[in-house]
């Protein structure tokens, strides 16, 4: 089984371009690493002037294209020789979509339709599109959540990830553009943003390794599904070579984990008690997400190598070493 997959992997890679849209941020480096890995040919789009920190070690090995996603031209461009199409962009996060939704709609559900229509013109062979397996369900009525389960966003940003899922269908049944949207849950690890308002393990382990007070919404009690980064691009890369009865999958770790217990173990890995403040919970916040994986174990015969123990402990190393006064 193996040797198959390879194989047929191995022939599928040559010549075979593929583009990031989103590529320099956190889950796009490990996402490029991951393909360069593989034997693709990788091109990185993202916004005029961003931060190459994150891509550092590859820009020797990637194309990098800076543009806007929201000009028609630029995305016509960077399409010229492309093969396969990674959608990782957004403009807003959870917490302050709710604040401009026309925003949300202009800057990342237009965009998007432009892209694909564009990737219909020009026979882009597959797109994987990135989507929240965190909001999209919001308040579920059961855990761990299926791909089956109803639609229920609390925030704009996941009403955005759901239409472009939807239109992705549309694009799929009406003109045959081939994609994969995984519902991706609470990716951590290196590399990610410490100081954003998303990705609260970061967010946690750098002010603890800095003596900081830690705000926690809510008592601590709210439940979240958390995936090593490393673990979460492998299926995304996959994706262009293993042919799947399903479009859509949950991509998670499987496993619950309360805001206490990651608090727990980040005290248990660094040897070090965290200063915590618990403040008023946000309405925007579901007191529990965990996705149900076993379509995406069986289909793209995955699964999660990495426990939080041992994200933690890799990510703690990685973070400490950015504390270091040089």
């Amino acid at each position: 089984m193996q040797q198959t997959e390879g194989s047929r992997h191995t022939s599928l890679k040559e010549n075979k371009n593929c583009i990031i849209y989103g590529g320099g941020g956190f889950i796009g480096s490990h996402l490029a690493e991951e393909l360069l890995n593989s034997g693709y040919n990788v091109t990185i789009f993202d916004k005029l002037n961003f931060s190459k920190l994150n891509i550092l070690h590859l820009a020797k090995k990637v194309n990098i294209i800076e543009g806007d996603f929201n000009n028609e031209v630029d995305i016509k461009n960077s399409l010229k020789g492309i093969n396969f199409v990674f959608h990782l962009v957004s403009s807003t996060l959870p917490g302050n979509s709710n604040d401009n939704p026309i925003y949300d709609i202009e800057s990342n559900l237009v965009s998007s339709l432009r892209l694909f229509d564009d990737c219909i013109k020009l026979n882009i062979e597959k797109v994987i599109f990135v989507s929240s397996g965190g909001t999209v369900y919001g308040i579920p009525e059961y855990t761990p959540i299926k791909e089956s389960h109803p639609r229920r966003p609390l925030v704009s940003y996941a009403i955005i990830k759901n239409t472009i899922e939807d239109y992705l269908y549309l694009f799929y049944k009406n003109y045959g553009l081939n994609y994969t949207s995984f519902r991706l849950s609470n990716p951590y690890g290196e590399r990610q943003n410490p100081f954003s308002n998303q990705g609260v393990i970061a967010v946690m382990i750098n002010k603890h390794l800095k003596d900081e007070k830690i705000e926690i919404w809510g008592d601590g009690s709210v439940i979240r599904d958390f995936i090593y980064i490393k673990d979460a691009v492998k299926p995304l890369v996959n994706a262009l070579s293993i042919k799947t009865k399903n479009n859509i999958f949950n991509l998670g770790s499987g496993k619950g984990y309360s805001l206490n217990q990651v608090i727990n173990v980040i005290e248990n890995v660094s040897e070090k008690k965290m200063n915590v403040e618990y403040k008023e919970a946000r309405k925007i916040d579901v007191p529990e997400n965990v996705l149900d994986i076993e379509n995406i174990k069986s289909e793209f015969n995955w699964m999660p190598e990495h426990d939080l123990p041992n994200g933690i402990s890799k990510s703690i190393e990685y973070y400490r070493k950015l504390t270091i006064p040089i």
